[in-house]
């Protein structure tokens, strides 16, 4: 027992989420009967893992300061050209590179533009988010388009008794890991949300960072569209409508900051667990649907007032340690 207590310390210490996430689940199957069932729990980590998916990618963009806010739009997209006459009859292989390649070509618009402009990512993002809809929208006709049973498997499937969302979603999140922690594009991108001009300064490819990131995101937003219409076995003109916002609590409560050059993959992980066991509570107890807009909205704006509140401490302490050094550097000089 000592020693379990021992291992949990330091984790706990790293990822305050986990006691979070333990509580609300304990919580949670104590209120309402079959909620701790073995279906359930398989039934919300199936449900998190298109989120996850997609939230990993977003970490990084976010790791960069930046932000983007066409990730649902381009989930949509990427399903609807899934569905789409000349991507759809193909073999399976064929259909999933295709919807990765257009992941990635969405992302590269995202990445050019905020790289090459000095348009702030939230614009550049919002646009783009208007044109992938739009264009969404014409490939399906706002018309609910049925997937054939050879695309289902990804979002249906299992190995060795566990779904196939789940196992996609652990790789993507092990591989998003070892990238970010163990790999100098992972060191790049945190060293560029820290300091973009300091990078710079450094000789690190700056552009060619926040290039990667938003590539990054948009292929994974593309994975995320496979497993969602593989789960639902359609495309749905309303997929991705509303998903930024749930992308990026979810990156935000596992604590990466706003501001840039601070987080982890694990903790976006935690925190897309966190929103999705929430949501499936809120089913439970019968609530509002509405009522998990307000739970995602108050989520979101309390990270930004506390990532503000850091960066106005770091600011003035800041302030202050130059006020300090100032009559020495006169002194000296």
């Amino acid at each position: 027992m000592t020693d379990a207590f021992r291992w949990l310390r330091p984790a706990i210490r790293r990822q305050p989420l986990l006691p979070v996430l333990a509580v609300l689940l304990l919580a949670l199957g104590g209120l309402y009967h079959g909620f701790a069932s073995t279906a359930n729990v398989r039934n919300i980590a199936i449900q998190a893992s298109p989120l996850i998916i997609a939230a990993v990618g977003m970490t990084f963009v976010i790791m960069t300061a930046g932000i983007d806010l066409s990730v649902g739009a381009m989930l949509f997209l990427a399903a609807a050209v899934e569905s789409s006459r000349a991507v759809v009859s193909n073999p399976t292989p064929v259909v999933f590179a295709a919807i990765c390649a257009t992941g990635v070509l969405m992302g590269l618009v995202n990445g050019v533009a905020v790289a090459l402009t000095r348009v702030p990512a939230l614009i550049v993002t919002l646009a783009t988010m208007q044109v992938f809809r739009g264009a969404a929208g014409h490939v399906t006709g706002q018309q609910n388009i049925d997937l054939p049973v050879k695309l289902r498997g990804i979002g249906t499937g299992t190995l060795l008794g566990v779904p196939a969302p789940v196992l996609l979603a652990a790789a993507v999140a092990l591989g998003g890991g070892f990238v970010f922690s163990r790999t100098t594009f992972g060191r790049y991108a945190q060293a560029v949300g820290s300091n973009p001009d300091a990078a710079a300064g450094a000789g690190l490819p700056v552009r060619r960072v926040l290039v990667g990131v938003y590539a990054l995101a948009g292929l994974l937003a593309g994975v995320a569209a496979l497993t969602q219409t593989a789960r639902l076995g359609a495309v749905q003109p309303s997929i991705g409508q509303g998903y930024e916002l749930t992308v990026i609590t979810a990156v935000v409560l596992g604590g990466t900051s706003l501001f840039g050059g601070r987080g982890s993959v694990s903790g976006t992980v935690l925190g897309a667990l966190i929103l999705t066991t929430v949501q499936a509570g809120l089913v439970f107890s019968g609530a509002s649907p509405y009522a998990f807009d307000i739970v995602r909205g108050s989520v979101l704006l309390a990270a930004v007032l506390a990532a503000a509140t850091r960066w106005r401490n770091l600011a003035r302490a800041a302030r202050l340690t130059s006020r300090r050094r100032a009559p020495v550097d006169r002194a000296a000089a």
